[in-house]
């Protein structure tokens, strides 16, 4: 799942950067008191035991629930509306620009007024209950979102150039967990959130100069459209031991195990062409496939589309067959999807409960290497760009059948 992506990491702690920032940090007190109903003063005093905890715990959560609502609803609309238009490379040079611009704001080497804004505003009138405090994590959420605008906006252009709601409504409800929870955690310990805040409060601006370099890198790969380093496998040289991150399974010397090497014969399940016609990949014996699972929300799936289609076209007549396979789209949400974002070139599949059951569970995109004989050669998750797919596909299409070697 995308879930395993580096993106998802950046979306949960751009929530805490925001949690950390000077605008967000110093009043986190007045609010925990304002939805728990519980004077600041009784919480230093322990009186975070008993009812009072129980109110602090109860009304925090349905506060935190009122501030997901707004993140979750622009993320999803971000990806919505980014999966019909960033496959534009003007778009998506514009959206990676905004957000270059929003990580300079932050640094201080831009002056953007409106993102100095604050609409938050106190009522007299402490929430009653659980509904008064998801009210007031509703009006927490529009209020501070000018004052939060840059670490907002990146993830809001990152959500965009997702390509789907889906991945959108995933990475914002990261980051609605990594600014929800520190207010949790504030609840339950004030005295230790205080001690905490007096030491930290002169590192506020390093907060902010952190968060700017990390929407410049962002809006660097997006404005590119390089978005995929970030879960490709030139990362596992940092993150050597990230399986299910990068990929399962390094290469081999010469790029692909020796001949002779494989996880067994590929498995004989059915799938359906988006014409409705059935399909499995026993239809492909004597080629190379490269069996790519794929999903329409996913981010580095759709970044490597042109590159496999590239690869049909030039390695076709050496006997190369790539096939994408969807096991969670239709065949009519693929076709939209086409006529949308992106053409496939290659042959492309749904998958049933069967193929679920046998090719299920990985991140995506995951991709398996079938060599001649219709044998698993190699397993890799994660993305990659063209070089890193002519090393290990090449030497596969250079093996004479198996075959064809007890012969000689």
């Amino acid at each position: 799942m995308e879930s395993q992506n580096i993106t998802i990491g950046i979306a949960f702690v751009a929530g805490i950067l925001s949690f950390l920032s000077p605008c967000v940090l110093p009043l986190v007190p007045g609010y925990i008191s304002l939805m728990s109903g519980v004077s600041i003063d009784r919480l230093k005093e322990g009186g975070s035991q008993g009812n009072a905890r129980r109110a602090v715990i109860i009304n925090s959560l349905a506060f935190n629930a009122g501030l997901s609502v707004i993140f979750l609803a622009l993320g999803t609309t971000a990806g919505l509306v980014g999966a019909s238009i960033i496959s534009n490379p003007w778009v998506r040079g514009i959206g990676g620009v905004i957000i270059i611009l929003f990580g300079l704001q932050l640094i201080g080497l831009l002056k953007i007024s409106t993102l100095y804004k604050d609409t938050r505003f106190f009522s007299n009138e402490k929430p009653r209950g659980p509904v008064g405090s998801f009210t007031l994590g509703i009006a927490f959420a529009a209020g501070w979102t000018p004052c939060i605008g840059p670490i907002l906006g990146g993830i809001l252009g990152l959500a965009a150039a997702s390509g789907g709601w889906k991945s959108g409504l995933t990475l914002s409800a990261c980051y609605s967990a990594g600014l929800s929870i520190p207010f949790m955690v504030t609840g339950l310990g004030i005295n230790q959130f205080l001690a905490f805040y007096g030491k930290f409060r002169r590192h506020l601006h390093k907060v902010e100069v952190v968060s700017g370099v990390v929407l410049i890198v962002v809006g660097l790969l997006v404005m590119t459209g390089q978005s995929t380093l970030l879960t490709s496998s030139k990362l596992a040289a940092l993150l050597p031991n990230a399986e299910g991150w990068i990929k399962v399974k390094p290469p081999t010397a010469t790029g692909v195990p020796a001949a002779g090497t494989n996880f067994g014969v590929v498995p004989e399940v059915p799938f359906q062409t988006l014409a409705g016609q059935s399909f499995t990949l026993g239809q492909l014996r004597g080629n190379v496939v490269l069996l790519n699972f794929w999903a329409t929300w996913c981010i580095p799936c759709r970044e490597e589309i042109p590159v496999l289609n590239t690869m049909q076209h030039e390695l076709e007549a050496r006997g190369l067959k790539i096939v994408g396979a969807s096991l969670e789209d239709t065949a009519s949400g693929i076709e939209s999807y086409q006529k949308e974002v992106r053409k496939f070139e290659y042959q492309v599949l749904v998958g049933g409960d069967e193929a679920k059951a046998k090719f299920g569970g990985s991140a995506l995109p995951t991709t398996y290497l079938i060599d001649r004989e219709g044998r698993i050669r190699q397993k890799i998750i994660g993305a990659r760009d063209r070089e890193g797919w002519d090393a290990v596909v090449k030497p596969l299409l250079d093996e004479a059948p198996a075959t064809a070697q007890r012969v000689n």
